[in-house]
């Protein structure tokens, strides 16, 4: 197996790992055991478990990223993509890309504090889910399915916010019904962005 395969491979067996436990229960034994390797044959691809982690977290968030691109493609930008989005995220929810949920998520819970070295990927990744929302609601400000007074910026924090706070809500409570609400006030939330 070339390097480059052998390194996906291993990623792929990580992230699921990484994801349900965090960095700090998760234990490089863990990973050899996944990955079915040796320490040596680990360290040819990764020189740390800081270094893995990081691989790891940038792996589950392209698994995800693949993921909501693919679910809104052909939807045409503005008010439509928007209910897409959350659809495609309720749908994610039920059945994420990277077992153990959201990766951004349970990254920044245990990495606001305690891991410094996976706090800039972290905020990378919101980063890119407030631009691509921002430019789908300015779009869809310029073909009016939205009212002029709709601010993008807050608009996509206030998104991001509700989705990923009921993952939390519902992850803390052992329970569905908090996204199952959050989710139906934000459909209807949505709607009254309509121009």
């Amino acid at each position: 197996m070339r390097a480059s395969n052998r390194r996906l491979s291993i990623l792929a067996s990580a992230a699921p790992i990484f994801n349900r436990r965090g960095f700090s229960g998760t234990s490089i034994s863990d990973i050899l055991t996944a990955t079915d390797l040796e320490k040596g044959g680990l360290y040819n691809h990764f020189t740390s478990k800081e270094e893995l982690a990081i691989a790891t977290f940038d792996y589950a968030f392209k698994q995800v990223d693949a993921y909501f691109t693919k679910a809104l493609a052909g939807t045409e930008s503005g008010l439509p993509r928007l209910r897409a989005y959350v659809d495609a995220f309720e749908r994610y929810i039920e059945r994420p890309v990277v077992n153990g949920g959201c990766p951004i998520a349970n990254a920044t819970l245990e990495a606001d504090d305690a891991l410094p070295f996976l706090r800039d990927r972290i905020a990378t990744a919101f980063a890119n889910m407030r631009g691509y929302l921002m430019r789908n609601i300015e779009r869809g400000r310029e073909k009016k399915h939205f009212r002029s007074d709709v601010d993008p910026e807050a608009t996509a924090d206030f998104i991001i916010s509700a989705l990923e706070g009921a993952l939390l809500l519902s992850r803390g409570m052992r329970s569905r019904t908090p996204v199952k609400h959050v989710l139906a006030l934000l459909r209807a939330w949505v709607e009254g962005l309509a121009a």
